[in-house]
């Protein structure tokens, strides 16, 4: 049973990774053209500017394949996901209780 699942999870997380790759060539062929669009996203991968490749994303699927951009967003920074309601609730943190201000 446990072989099965990690395998299973294994092949999500490639289908997630041919999905962003797939979304990141659409969006680089979209304002580049498919060949330079694969050799700057080749470049990028080497030179590991990830921010331009994660708005590639975003560009490809917000603008080729008509997702909403917050499915873009999600999709280009995943990890925003888990990081958002942590800066939530430390900015509301922040108003219930501020800083000393000691003069």
């Amino acid at each position: 049973m446990k072989a099965l699942l990690r395998g299973l999870l294994w092949l999500l997380l490639a289908a997630f990774a041919a999905l962003w790759i797939a979304a990141c060539l659409t969006g680089l062929s979209l304002l580049a053209g498919l060949l330079w669009g694969l050799v700057i996203g080749a470049v990028l991968a080497w030179l590991r500017l990830t921010w331009l490749l994660q708005l590639a994303v975003c560009a490809g699927a917000w603008t080729v394949w008509h997702w909403p951009i917050l499915a873009a967003v999600l999709l280009a920074v995943p990890r925003i996901a888990l990081v958002l309601p942590g800066l939530a609730s430390s900015y509301l943190a922040s108003l219930r209780h501020p800083r000393a201000r000691w003069s």
